[in-house]
């Protein structure tokens, strides 16, 4: 018996099956890693718009935190202010001396997290270097170059102080040297708003200036040294004639009892008799009366300008600040007259 043949096996349709089956899968990984691609740069993108909201956020509160310190200092300062105004009118004494209750030195007044303090100062036991931009006060500029000698300064300086409140007063060599200076400067000369603007006064180096700065002052020209406050170097540079002895005693009796009028002190400091070289030497008609030693009319035993130095602790957070008052006489409310405050 014979076999017929089978037909052979025919793998076509399979084949074109299986490749179309692979193609679509390959077809899907790639549409598939597109899309995961694309998620993972969305995510990405994402993430840093939230990190930088986030570190805007941050630095917000960061800043925003920072203005709530800065204000709960200045509260601090104005408080204190407040209490340098209240106890200064309430002074009513027609002498004002460092046993007063405002020149007494504050303790730290507690705050929430913090505390404040400062100190009332009298401006006007101080010398004032705009006496200087008066050319006839000879007697400032001798207590200034006295002053200087008690301190151990160069007498230069005080040429270079007058000179620099002078109007006009500031020769070319002079002015160089402030141009020299960096940034440079060119000061016109004349009273001064601060003795601070001495700092960066040619010739006066930070030791002297350190040194003099807290026995000078810039006021009106016409205010008058409060000699119930006055430092003893301050005194002792006003009344050469007196020996250190005689200035010792001075002091200590003013200390443990106050002067009450001008005269008590021109009594007590051998001035109550005019020197005899004033009275032989005749004056110029129209020219201006030069003294060799105080006269009634350049000293007080009360005061009208005070200094208010005051500091605001908040934990790890300072701020300072320094205030000019002016009270017009005792028991009245003292003026601001300006201020200036450093802070965060």
């Amino acid at each position: 018996m014979s076999l017929l043949p089978l037909p052979p096996l025919s793998h076509n349709s399979s084949d074109k099956t299986g490749s179309a089956q692979i193609g679509s899968a390959q077809a899907g990984s790639t549409s598939a890693g597109f899309v995961l691609v694309n998620a993972l740069v969305l995510v990405a993108a994402l993430a840093a718009v939230a990190t930088l909201l986030l570190m805007r956020s941050e630095q917000g509160r960061a800043r925003l935190q920072t203005g709530l310190v800065a204000d709960q200092l200045t509260l601090g300062l104005d408080a204190f202010d407040a209490l340098a105004l209240t106890r200064l009118a309430r002074d009513t004494s027609g002498s004002d001396h460092s046993n007063e209750v405002w020149a007494r030195p504050q303790a730290p007044l507690p705050l929430a997290r913090g505390e404040v303090n400062g100190q009332i100062s009298d401006l006007q036991g101080r010398f004032n270097v705009n006496w200087l931009s008066d050319p006839d006060n000879l007697l400032a500029q001798k207590a200034l170059h006295s002053l200087l000698a008690k301190l151990g300064l160069a007498p230069q300086i005080a040429q270079n102080i007058q000179s620099f409140v002078t109007p006009g007063g500031l020769s070319p060599a002079q002015r160089a040297r402030w141009q020299r200076q960096a940034p440079p400067l060119d000061p016109v000369g004349g009273p001064l708003f601060s003795a601070d603007q001495l700092a960066e006064l040619p010739g006066l180096t930070p030791r002297a200036y350190a040194r003099l700065r807290p026995l000078i002052t810039a006021l009106p020209a016409d205010s008058r040294l409060n000699v119930n406050t006055a430092p003893p170097q301050v005194l002792a540079a006003f009344l050469p004639h007196l020996p250190a002895a005689s200035l010792i005693r001075l002091t200590q009796r003013r200390d443990r009892s106050p002067f009450v009028s001008v005269e008590a002190f021109l009594t007590a400091a051998r001035l109550d008799q005019p020197p005899q070289q004033a009275q032989e030497s005749p004056q110029t008609e129209g020219a201006k009366p030069t003294h060799n030693q105080l006269q009634p009319d350049q000293i007080s035993v009360s005061s009208a300008w005070f200094l208010v130095e005051s500091s605001s602790q908040l934990e790890t957070a300072f701020a300072h600040r320094i205030t000019l008052l002016h009270r017009p006489r005792p028991g009245r409310r003292p003026a601001l007259i300006w201020q200036v405050t450093t802070r965060p």
